[in-house]
Parts: C-alpha cells; structure tokens; sequence
C-alpha cells in the first residue's frame, strides 16, 4: 500500500499507531503502575474525572485522543518528507515527545482546563513510553505506507 497524500498518510498513519500505544497504556493500568486510562486524561480536558470512567465518557475520550494523533501524524509526514527517510524511527519519536509530551502534557495541561492531570511519577514514566511507542510506530507506518517522490 502506498499513500502518496502527505495529509492522509498522516491520518491514516497517526490513527492506526495509536493502537500499540493504547495497548501499552491497558496495561500499565492494569498493571497498577499507572493511575489513569490515555482515554481517561483526554476526556478530563472536557469531562469531570467521574465521568470519564461511563460509555459516553470513553468515547469523548478516544475520539479526543485520535485528534492529536492525526495532527501528529501529519505533521510528522511532512517532516520525513522534507528531511528524507533517513532515521525515521527518531523523526517519529522526536515529534511525538516534543508536542505530545512536553507541548501538551507539559504545558496545556498545567494551565488548568484539563481535570485530570497525573502528577504522579508512574503515570508520566508511563505515558512517556506510550509516546516513545507511537512515534516509533507511526515514523515506521509514514516510511513503509509513504513514497517520497524523487525529483
């Protein structure tokens, strides 16, 4: 398969990398190494944290969660596409850590809107991975779904 739209790619690609991450995160949950569900921190953004737990609550959470990483995942498209294929894996996971980790964990969320915000050591180690994850996952699926058009 190849997508040659940058924009889609980037849909298409920052979608389907959330699944790994979302994985990780189930368990780190489940684990009991973490405190909060991805989709649990995303929806407190609109939602009382009580409310993120219902079915409404969940599916605010994740239709929230797969907007950033299809903005990700665009972004990083363009981003492989203007500095080439080479290290894709650290193009991946250096966009993701940059606005998912520091830009939004770390600034928007600290502003206030959001209701739910890990301030414990083992949710942010855990959230961290899950980025680290997701970028690793969607530079690989930007490079193997991607054709770089030679001039």
């Amino acid at each position: 398969m190849v997508i040659r739209d940058r924009i889609a790619l980037g849909v298409f690609a920052g979608i389907t990398a959330t699944i790994p991450s979302l994985l990780v995160n189930f368990l780190s949950v489940n684990l009991g190494f973490a405190k909060w569900y991805s989709h649990q921190i995303s929806g407190g953004i609109y939602l009382h944290p009580g409310l993120t737990d219902s079915i409404q609550g969940i599916i605010l959470g994740l239709l929230i969660w797969l907007i950033p990483a299809m903005t990700l995942g665009v972004i990083t498209s363009y981003v492989i596409r203007a500095t080439g294929e080479d290290y894709w894996w650290l193009k991946g996971i250096g966009v993701t850590l940059v606005c998912m980790h520091l830009i939004i964990y770390g600034f928007l969320y600290s502003l206030g809107g959001a209701t739910i915000v890990p301030f414990d050591f083992a949710t942010n180690i855990s959230i961290y991975i899950e980025n680290i994850i997701y970028g690793l996952t969607l530079g690989y699926l930007i490079k193997r779904w991607g054709k770089i058009k030679i001039s």
